[in-house]
C-alpha cells in the first residue's frame, strides 16, 4: 500500500504561529521606514506648493509700478503691475526736432501736446493700456483710480510695438526727475495676494477705492469682493511686510506663507523677501 504523506493540525498552527512571529518582526523594522518615507512625501508636496506659490507672487511684485506697493493687516499685500515703460523726450533735439513731454498745457490734449517720442527701445501697447509718470503714492500722484489731476491718462495710440506715445487728459502734474514713464493695464488693473480662510488667492478685475490714499482705504474691502480670484494654496496662513524705504529707490516686500496638511497636521514655512524698484 502506498503511503499518503501530508501534515497535522498541529503542524499547521505551529506554521501560522512562526509565520506570524516573523511577520511581526519584520513590521516593526518596516514602519518606520515607511512612515518616514510617507513624512517626507508629504513634506515635500508642502514646500513645492509654498515654493510654487511664494515664486508666482514675486514673479508678478517684481513688475510693480513704483510706490504702488501696499499691505493691508498682514495679510493681503496689493500693486499695479506694469507691462512695460522707459524714458520719454524731454526736450527738442538739434535744430528744433523730435517731440517732446509737454507738461505746461491744461484740458484737453490739442496737436502734439499729448504725446511724446520713446527714447530708446520701443515699447508695446496694448489696447486700454494707460501711462503713468512720477508715481510717488502722494496725493495727485498716485496711479490708484482715474480721476482728474493723478498722474494717469489712457494711451489712444494704436496697439502695438511703439516709438512715440499719444495719451488723451490733461497734462501730468509732475515731471520724473529721471524722465521716466510706466505702462500699466487698465484691463487687469491691480492685484492682491491675500490669505483669508485658509487659502491664499490671487484677485484681479476689481473696483478700487478713492485715488488719494496709500495704504488701503476704508471703502475697499479685503478681500476685494469683485473681479475674479484663483486658488494658489491650500491650508495657509499668510504674513505680508512692506518696507518702502529700505534705500534711496527701492523698497522691500516680505513673504511668509505656511501650508499646513489637514489629517497629519503637519505644516510646512517659506520666508522670502524681495527688492522692488521705487523710482519713479
Amino acid at each position: 500500500m502506498k503511503r499518503v504523506h501530508g501534515f497535522t493540525l498541529i503542524e499547521m498552527i505551529v506554521a501560522m504561529v512562526i509565520t506570524g512571529i516573523i511577520a511581526a518582526m519584520v513590521s516593526v523594522f518596516m514602519v518606520a521606514p515607511i512612515k518616514g518615507y510617507q513624512d517626507t512625501v508629504r513634506r515635500a508636496g508642502l514646500s513645492d506648493a509654498a515654493d510654487t506659490a511664494l515664486k508666482r507672487m514675486a514673479l508678478e511684485i517684481r513688475t510693480a509700478l513704483p510706490n504702488s506697493v501696499r499691505v493691508s493687516g498682514n495679510q493681503y499685500i496689493e500693486f499695479i503691475p506694469t507691462t512695460g515703460g522707459g524714458r520719454y523726450r524731454a526736450d527738442f533735439g538739434t535744430g528744433g526736432t523730435g517731440d517732446p513731454l509737454n507738461f505746461d498745457f491744461s484740458g484737453d490734449c490739442t496737436g502734439v501736446a499729448c504725446s511724446f517720442d520713446v527714447l530708446g527701445p520701443n515699447v508695446t501697447i496694448a489696447s486700454g493700456d494707460h501711462l503713468v509718470i512720477f508715481n510717488t503714492g502722494q496725493t495727485g500722484l498716485n496711479a490708484y483710480g482715474a480721476t482728474t489731476g493723478n498722474n494717469r491718462r489712457p494711451i489712444t495710440t494704436a496697439a502695438g510695438s511703439v516709438s512715440a506715445i499719444t495719451f488723451s487728459g490733461a497734462a501730468f502734474p509732475y515731471e520724473s526727475p529721471s524722465q521716466r514713464f510706466h505702462v500699466v493695464s487698465s484691463t487687469l488693473g491691480p492685484v492682491t495676494f491675500g490669505c483669508d480662510g485658509g487659502k491664499l488667492r490671487r484677485y484681479t478685475g476689481y473696483a478700487t477705492g478713492s485715488v488719494d490714499w496709500n495704504p488701503a482705504p476704508a471703502d475697499q474691502p479685503d478681500p476685494p469682493t469683485s473681479g475674479s480670484s484663483a486658488l494658489l494654496a491650500d491650508g495657509a496662513t499668510c504674513y505680508f511686510d512692506y518696507d518702502p524705504a529700505v534705500s534711496a529707490e527701492n523698497g522691500l516686500v516680505t513673504l511668509r506663507i505656511t501650508l499646513t496638511d489637514g489629517p497629519s497636521g503637519e505644516s510646512v514655512t517659506l520666508h522670502q523677501q524681495l527688492h522692488v524698484d521705487n523710482s519713479p
